[in-house]
């Protein structure tokens, strides 16, 4: 944190530039980035206009995300960022410090009349954050559509390995990149892999790559600091990676395309990249490996997030179970 500093009392100040105000917060302690944001939070809204003043809901929500931008992710800030859009003109330019739950309502049922409930869900509950930080008095009754539960198409073993002979053969130079999303890496951190991070056939996931809020790719540290552990693959990968000095290089909009082309070719359903640690939490799962190690090996930090891959695994037991009491009834 750059913008923390120790005083010669023993405090701590953080200072943050926001929409060309000098903000400044002290601690008698070396504060965590929640602290930060609490404090900043707190802050922005003493020195927010007074409600006297007009505070439109898209200058509120730029406003929200700069003061999160040191704990939001790269893709999370650049998601939020275009979420406002999303809304429609009339409701940005509205005064939040006027609005209603009314207001919030009618633009609820605006946006579900295209949009799955899930995503208006989700635009829903960022324009009551904003809301709130800024107008914390604001109270919402709004009824929101049903959350429809989906699964994606997780592959079989018998798939897996037929996606990844084709594209060795195929797509040879996007076989490093499919391997290692078996093995339970994101896209991020495969894309940010080097030689350098390879010791034998063991992979240390020490970063990520990802795009910041003005689309360019930008090396920054891993998702949580979880997400920084060592996994071993395959030797051949790991020599292929040393010898091209990386493990994806290219459009990574081309990784879907090629899987796309691969799944249609092999007459398996189509799923996306990033299943595949569906795939890989699901199989060590049904394989009873421990949901901690699958966490460690995985890089998860939230141990729900691994359980809601034990339904697919459970599936498999199920199958496996009936087919018991089928030689028994034979």
């Amino acid at each position: 944190m750059s913008n923390l500093e120790q005083l010669p009392s023993g405090s701590y100040r953080y200072t943050k530039q926001i929409d060309g105000r000098r903000i400044r917060v002290t601690f008698d302690h070396e504060p965590s980035e929640r602290e930060i944001l609490l404090a900043l939070t707190d802050k922005l809204k003493d020195s927010a206009p007074i409600k006297s003043d007009k505070l439109p809901f898209e200058i509120a929500a730029k406003q929200y995300i700069n003061l999160k931008s040191n704990v939001l992710s790269e893709s999370t800030a650049r998601e939020y960022e275009g979420n406002i859009y999303r809304f429609s003109e009339n409701f940005i330019r509205k005064d939040i410090y006027t609005m209603t739950d009314k207001d919030l309502q009618a633009e609820v049922n605006n946006l579900s009349a295209n949009r799955k409930p899930k995503t208006v869900i989700n635009y829903y509950s960022f324009a009551l954050s904003v809301i709130n930080t800024f107008n914390p008095d604001f109270r919402a009754n709004v009824t929101l559509p049903q959350k429809i539960e989906s699964e994606p198409y997780v592959p079989n073993d018998e798939e897996v390995k037929k996606v990844l002979a084709y594209i060795k053969e195929k797509y040879p130079r996007y076989y490093c990149y499919f391997i290692l999303g078996v093995y339970g890496l994101r896209r991020s951190e495969i894309l940010a892999l080097k030689p350098s991070d390879i010791d034998g056939n063991t992979v240390y996931i020490q970063r990520a790559l990802v795009k910041n809020r003005e689309k360019k790719w930008v090396e920054k540290t891993t998702k949580t600091p979880k997400s920084k552990r060592k996994i071993e693959v395959p030797q051949d990968v790991a020599d292929m990676i040393r010898e091209n000095g990386y493990a994806f290089k290219g459009q990574p909009s081309n990784i879907v395309k090629t899987l796309n082309k691969t799944c249609k070719a092999l007459n398996i359903p189509r799923f996306t990249p990033h299943v595949l640690r569906h795939y890989f939490a699901s199989k060590l799962l049904s394989e009873n490996v421990d949901v901690i190690t699958v966490m460690a090996l995985g890089g998860w930090s939230d141990v729900r997030t691994v359980q809601k891959h034990y339904a697919h695994a459970l599936e498999d037991k199920k199958k496996e179970a009936v087919k018991i009491i089928d030689s028994i009834t034979e």
